[in-house]
């Protein structure tokens, strides 16, 4: 019976000790971040392309996280380069050098694009995830949504002449 005790006593101090030793490094670590100003979707439908100024979308929407210059090259966080314009990964961290004609390809079939041309480029990201470690084993899942408003304006008028609003759920 002495012996079984501490049979038992030993295994169980095995036991423990090898949990301890793998659970030490373990970590659940969620996390959550956003970026840019929420695009509000009411404010959207008031853009009415010809009629909507520079100034009223500044009002609505705030300072652009970009203003495109057609052929510039451009240096933007991935999160914003990401996405609905074949650009990177969404969710991915670091710059990412991107042509502003990419942006301009997006109203060149509607419009005749001309010097005076930019592109107000409004984003907001949302990511939320979690991070898991333990020694030799890491897991990390997660999701970014990101809301992009895209206005392209006349700057020798002034006027908005057409915009493209993708909101992701």
């Amino acid at each position: 019976m002495r012996r079984e005790f501490k049979i038992k006593g030993i295994l169980f101090c095995v036991v423990v000790i090898t949990a301890t030793t793998f659970l030490w490094g373990c970590a659940i670590m969620p996390y959550k971040h956003t970026s840019g100003e929420p695009i509000k979707e009411d404010k959207t439908k008031m853009i009415q392309p010809g009629k909507t100024t520079k100034e009223e979308i500044i009002q609505w929407f705030g300072i652009p996280s970009v203003i495109a210059k057609k052929g510039e090259k451009m240096s933007l966080p991935i999160e914003m380069a990401g996405g609905m314009y074949g650009i990177g990964a969404a969710g991915e961290v670091g710059k990412q050098e991107v042509s502003s004609d990419t942006f301009f390809n997006l109203f060149s079939s509607k419009h005749k694009l001309i010097e005076n041309h930019r592109i107000y480029y409004f984003t907001y990201t949302k990511n939320k995830g979690s991070t898991f470690n333990m020694p030799f084993f890491g897991y990390s899942g997660g999701r970014a949504l990101t809301d992009k408003l895209l206005v392209l304006i006349n700057e020798d008028t002034g006027i908005v002449e057409d915009y493209i609003f993708r909101k992701q759920e």
